[in-house]
């Protein structure tokens, strides 16, 4: 009997600090924060939430964030165990970052950082109302930036060769065959503001993506990352059934029997 499990966190809260940058020894970015969020059913209880984001995300995150900014985590939450200087074992629970936004207008975060009220800011569109179907016109300045991060959703090694097409709501195509490159980004620049719906077309070998399109909105001169999370492909062997005829058995990527 098979099961279904489903691993997928939404969190909006504010940076604790600055976010903190490293390396891994594959030379690939990390990048480690706190979001303070604050409970549903009681607003007087807040939640410090450990997140981790990598490759691009992680760049993106250490560029673009800082303490008190306000942000918006798709991710996944992740168990590591491990043992303290006593021997004893011990759990701790982070959250891996698959997709990072603002979750507030560039006019709200100047504000913020003046530690001015933004009395003539917008606040976010929220689902429920109501968004058209193409980008809205803007001034060429307040054009959008996009970056699309393949990477690996277990190692958090990013991928080359992924290979993206761009659409509007409506289905009308806006740039075609954006391929990541070595760091496993594809990067565009100079994107009308506005929902779009990101798909992969093309994806690196002994790889298959957790979702094929995303759906993303874009805010006036703001550079956005997405990140395309991927799972290792199954690998398939050939053996000697009964009878001596050749049948195909699965065998789990991630399984000691593979390795």
């Amino acid at each position: 009997m098979s099961s279904v499990s489903i691993n997928n966190l939404v969190l909006m809260g504010r940076l604790t600090a600055d976010p903190e940058l490293r390396r891994s020894k594959n030379n690939n970015a990390v990048t480690s924060f706190r979001l303070a969020v604050t409970r549903r059913n009681n607003a007087e209880v807040t939640d410090f939430i450990p997140c981790v984001a990598f490759g691009g995300a992680a760049e993106f995150v250490q560029q673009w964030f800082q303490k008190g900014s306000l942000a918006i985590v798709i991710g996944q939450l992740t168990a590591r165990v491990w043992q303290d200087k006593d021997g004893n074992t011990r759990t701790s629970y982070e959250v891996q970052c698959d997709n990072i936004q603002f979750g507030e207008t560039k006019k709200q975060r100047v504000a913020r950082e003046l530690d001015e009220p933004a009395a003539d800011s917008q606040p976010e569109r929220s689902a429920s109302q109501p968004t058209s179907a193409a980008p809205v016109q803007t001034e060429p300045d307040s054009r959008s930036g996009l970056q699309i991060v393949a990477l690996d959703s277990v190692t958090g090694t990013v991928l080359e060769n992924a290979v993206y097409d761009i659409y509007t709501p409506d289905g009308d195509p806006v740039q075609q065959k954006i391929t990541t490159g070595v760091d496993g980004i594809a990067s565009v620049v100079g994107l009308t503001p506005g929902e779009y719906i990101i798909t992969e077309v093309t994806t690196p070998d002994s790889f298959r993506p957790v979702v094929r399109s995303v759906s993303v909105r874009l805010e006036p001169g703001v550079n956005h990352s997405i990140n395309f999370p991927h799972n290792a492909a199954p690998v398939y062997e050939q053996h000697p059934a009964y009878g001596g005829e050749q049948q195909t058995e699965f065998i789990d990527a991630g399984s000691e029997e593979f390795f």
